[in-house]
Parts: structure tokens; sequence; C-alpha cells
């Protein structure tokens, strides 16, 4: 069954492309707007599926079967600092609420994904890229963008995170097409569990030192 369920992956990577992408775009500028929310981080996994299913044909069966098991290793990851998080919050004391700097806000984020977005569609149409299928190109070309001004727009470490893992995704797009080697895509998926480690740490240690719920605004 398992195997009948990953051989359908590949011509849904194909039929079904448009939809992926859009669905890309979606999870990409939510996971933006909602940076320092939790709900970020599913909409990063989701983002992360989509990513492994647009490159299936590319990478086969065993690479992509090693993306699947560092998506459960980051939900893993993510469930656990959650409950550890809610245990701690609900030993403390109820946190004030802050107004944010524009920059910081939702309708700035939002603002930003939609600039980030036509950039990135327009740099599809205007530039050609030979060894780059369009799909992919404008896929590469919104991770990268989108990545980097998560990474410029973060507020927590687990914006910070979102950030490097995004900008890790646009790149492993890029290598996905260079005939990629399964040790080093190995190797690339750890990293990915690593720096989701890190991310939670560095989260949970600037809530606990600016007082409010390490888990996120609710």
């Amino acid at each position: 069954m398992l195997s009948s369920w990953l051989r359908a992956l590949e011509p849904l990577s194909s039929s079904r492309a448009p939809q992926l992408t859009l669905a890309l775009v979606i999870c990409g500028a939510t996971s933006l707007v909602l940076s320092d929310h939790r709900l970020a981080i599913l909409a990063f996994l989701v983002q992360r599926l989509i990513v492994i299913v647009l490159l299936w044909p590319a990478i086969g069966a065993s690479m992509g079967v090693t993306n699947l098991i560092a998506v459960l290793a980051l939900v893993l990851v993510g469930s656990g600092t959650e409950w550890s998080l809610r245990r701690r919050n609900a030993r403390g004391a109820p946190h004030a609420w802050r107004q944010q700097p524009f920059a910081m806000s939702a309708p700035f984020r939002a603002l930003a994904a939609a600039l980030v977005l036509l950039v990135a569609y327009g740099s599809v149409q205007t530039y050609s890229f030979p060894w780059l299928p369009q799909t992919m190109a404008f896929v590469t070309v919104w991770l990268i963008a989108l990545s980097l001004l998560s990474l410029l727009l973060a507020g927590s470490g687990l914006g910070t995170g979102l950030g490097v893992l995004g900008f890790a995704d646009g790149c492993r797009v890029l290598y996905a097409l260079s005939q990629p080697n399964l040790l080093v895509w190995g190797l690339w998926s750890a990293c990915d569990v690593l720096v989701a480690l890190a991310a939670a740490y560095l989260h949970s240690a600037g809530a606990a030192a600016k007082g409010e719920p390490a888990g996120g605004q609710p």
C-alpha cells in the first residue's frame, strides 16, 4: 500500500503542478505573516510536503522518503517543544499585551509577501532559466526571496528558523535538478532537524527573557 502511494506521487507532481504551486505560495505567505505564531510551523510543514511532491520525479523514492522522515522529525520537534512550553506557560502569569511595530505586523508582512510574489513572477517572465523548468524556476525564486524576507523580519527564534529552513528548500530545488547524491541529501535533511532544534531553543529562550508565552501568540 505504501509503495503504491509513493508511486502515485510522481504523476501528481506533473498533473497538479499549477495547483501545487498555488498551494506552495499560500503556505509560504501564511508562514511569513504568522512567523511568530505556532500556526506558521504548520504552514511551513505543508509547504515542505508540497516541495517534496513537486521534486518527486527528480529525487525518486529514496530521497523522497528521506525528506518525509525529516518532516516527521520536524513535527516531533515542534510538537515536543509546544507541549513543554504549554506546561511552562500554564504555571506562569498571564502576559500583558504589547503593540507590535508596523514592520512586524501582519498587514505589513502580507504586503511584503505580495511584493515578493510579484518579483518572483516577474523574474521568471523576464529572465530565462534554460536549465530549469519554468515552474521550478518560479518555486526556487519564490522560496529563496521569501525566506530572505522572513529572516529580515524575524522577531523570534521561530521566525529565524523558518527563514533558514525555507532558504534551504529553495536551494534544495536547485540541487535536486542537478543529479543529487543520496548521502548529501540525507545529511542535508539531518541539518534541517538541527536547525529546528536550535530555532526551538532560541524561541523559548527569547520568549522567557521577555516574559511572554514561548509558544507564540494564541
